[in-house]
């Protein structure tokens, strides 16, 4: 798309300043970037990936999951950048499955059809030894790893469809129009 997703623009801002705002007054925030730093992140920590040089999804979330479980969190929420979906409303979606086993002890992810979201997801930190070996394994496929693991869905809230994810300029332009629709991020505050 010609530029890093996270720095696309939406109601005068960076997604990411949209994504941080939302999340920061309740939890903390950690961003892998591949020691890319982005502007208006504060208050949010970065964390390195585990392999150098942009090798995928997975490396960036095993040392959140590590730090998470050195924390004493229970898991993360995993939010790709290129979401206009806000933070709070994908966990309180989440959240919905927080009862089940599997929430604790592995991946739980929407779903939009026949495509598995695992970056619209919650991951146990009881995956950050299975996840940190995976990677220096040379695992680079989330869908791969999601799927060998104890794992559930949760279909993707229908009005969420063109929001959830985009890759091209036409995709993010129909992100913003049904954002827009739906009041996404109207009253954030800086």
């Amino acid at each position: 798309m010609g530029s890093p997703k996270a720095l696309l623009p939406y109601r005068s801002r960076p997604l990411i300043a949209h994504q941080i705002a939302n999340a920061a007054p309740h939890r903390p925030v950690w961003l892998a970037a591949d020691n890319h730093r982005y502007p208006d992140t504060a208050p949010a920590r970065y964390l390195p990936d585990q392999l150098p040089n942009k090798q995928g999804a997975l490396s960036a979330i095993a040392p959140a999951l590590a730090q998470a479980q050195a924390q004493g969190y229970a898991g993360l929420y995993i939010l790709s950048c290129d979401t206009l979906i806000p933070p709070e409303a994908l966990i309180a979606e989440l959240n919905a499955a927080a009862d089940s086993p599997v929430f604790a002890q592995g991946i739980t992810a929407l779903q939009d059809g026949d495509q598995l979201l695992p970056l619209l997801a919650h991951w146990s930190a009881q995956l950050a030894g299975s996840l940190k070996t995976a990677v220096a394994q040379g695992n680079k496929r989330v869908q791969h790893y999601v799927k060998s693991q104890p794992h559930q869905t949760l279909p993707l809230p229908a009005p969420w469809r063109n929001i959830a994810h985009f890759n091209t300029p036409q995709e993010y332009a129909q992100a913003q129009h049904t954002a827009q629709q739906l009041n996404i991020y109207a009253d954030a505050k800086f």
